[in-house]
C-alpha cells in the first residue's frame, strides 16, 4: 500500500497552491480549518481594525479597516481505484470553496477598499500515477470574485492545468506543469510548481510551499498544536474602480498558534490566534499587460487575528 500512502500525502496542498502560486488566483481558503482530505469545514476569521498605510510615501494614515470573514470548503471523492496488479491509482474528485468578507472602512476621504467581498470555486482534479514514482494531476474549475455590487461576467475566472508530481519518498515531493488562466482578462499559459515536505516525527514539520510552513507536535490524543506561517490570496472583479483599474488582487500572511482538538474519530475543532504580517492588496486594469507592471501596494498595518472552526472528515481518523 505504499503508492496509496504517497498519494494520500501528496493530494493534500496542492489545489490551493497551484492556483494562489501561478495564476494568482486561489481557492476561498479556511485557513487552520482547511480540509486535508474529503469532507466539509466551515470557519470564521476576525482581523480588528488596521490602519491604512498609503502607497505612495509608507504613511500610516487614521483611516482604518476591521475584516469578518466566513468560509465554507468540502471535498468529495467522485472514484478512487487502485489497480491491484500494476498498483496505479486512478482518482477524480471535485472540491467547492466559498470566502464572504465584509470591511468596515472608516475615516477614508476616497473608497479604496470594497464593503464586501465574495469568492467561491468549483473545481474537479484528476489523478493517475506513473512509473518510478511520478504521478500526473489535472485540475479544471471556475471561480466567482466579486465584491458583490454588479454580479456578471467579469466575475467569472477559469483555471485549468496539468502537474507531474515526483514522489522522492513518503516526506519529500515536487511537482512542475502549467496553469491555463483568464485571470488578466485573456487566457494564457503559465508554469506550476509544487514543493512538500514532512518530517514524520512527533514534531513534525509540514512545508506546502507556498501555502504553509508548520511546526506541530500531539500534546494528547485529543489535541494537537502548531505554529504555523501561511500565505493566502484572491481575485476580485470590482464595480466601483478609478482609472480603469478593476481587478483587485488581495494577499495575506498570518503567522500564529492553531490548536486542534480531535472531537471524535469524525469531527475536529480548531482555534488559531496570532500575527498578521501582510495584509495588502493590488488594483490593476484587466489586460495582459497588466500582469508585468509593478503595482502599488495598498496595504493595512500590522495586526492580530483571530480564527475558529469546525471540520468533518469523510475518512474515520485511526
Amino acid at each position: 500500500m505504499h503508492t496509496c500512502n504517497n498519494f494520500r500525502s501528496i493530494r493534500r496542498g496542492i489545489p490551493f497552491l497551484f492556483f494562489i502560486t501561478l495564476a494568482g488566483k486561489g481557492y476561498a481558503q479556511l485557513g487552520p480549518a482547511s480540509l486535508n482530505g474529503p469532507g466539509i469545514a466551515v470557519s470564521a476569521d476576525y482581523l480588528p481594525s488596521s490602519h491604512y498605510i498609503r502607497p505612495e510615501d509608507s504613511v500610516k494614515t487614521a483611516s482604518t479597516t476591521s475584516q469578518r470573514r466566513y468560509n465554507f470548503g468540502a471535498g468529495f471523492n467522485i472514484f478512487n481505484h487502485l489497480d491491484t496488479a500494476t498498483r496505479k491509482v486512478n482518482s477524480l474528485s471535485v472540491r467547492m470553496a466559498a470566502s464572504y468578507t465584509q470591511l468596515e472602512n472608516k475615516d477614508y476621504e476616497d473608497q479604496i477598499f470594497p464593503k464586501e467581498l465574495l469568492n467561491a470555486t468549483i473545481a474537479f482534479q484528476y489523478y493517475h500515477t506513473m512509473r518510478n514514482r511520478w504521478a500526473m494531476m489535472g485540475i479544471a474549475g471556475v471561480s466567482l470574485g466579486t465584491d458583490l455590487e454588479d454580479i456578471n461576467g467579469q466575475d467569472i475566472f477559469v483555471q485549468g492545468g496539468v502537474l507531474f508530481i515526483k514522489t522522492k519518498n513518503p516526506h519529500f515531493s515536487y511537482g512542475f506543469g502549467a496553469v491555463l488562466t483568464n485571470t488578466f482578462g485573456t487566457p494564457m499559459v503559465l508554469p506550476g510548481f509544487y514543493i512538500g515536505w514532512n518530517s514524520g516525527n512527533k514534531f513534525r514539520v509540514d512545508i506546502q510551499f507556498p501555502e504553509k510552513a508548520s511546526v506541530s507536535t500531539a500534546l494528547n490524543k485529543y489535541t494537537d498544536l502548531a505554529l504555523a506561517l501561511r500565505m493566502t490570496g484572491a481575485t476580485y472583479d470590482l464595480s466601483h474602480f478609478k482609472n480603469n483599474k478593476r481587478l483587485m488582487g488581495s494577499m495575506q500572511m498570518t503567522t500564529g498558534l492553531e490548536n486542534t482538538w480531535h472531537l471524535g474519530k469524525h469531527l475536529d475543532a480548531v482555534v488559531a490566534g496570532g500575527v498578521m504580517l501582510i495584509n495588502s492588496a493590488t488594483f490593476s486594469e484587466k489586460k495582459l499587460s497588466e500582469m508585468f507592471k509593478e503595482k502599488p501596494q495598498y496595504r493595512l498595518g500590522t495586526n492580530y487575528y483571530l480564527s475558529t472552526g469546525l471540520r468533518w472528515n469523510f475518512i474515520p481518523r485511526k
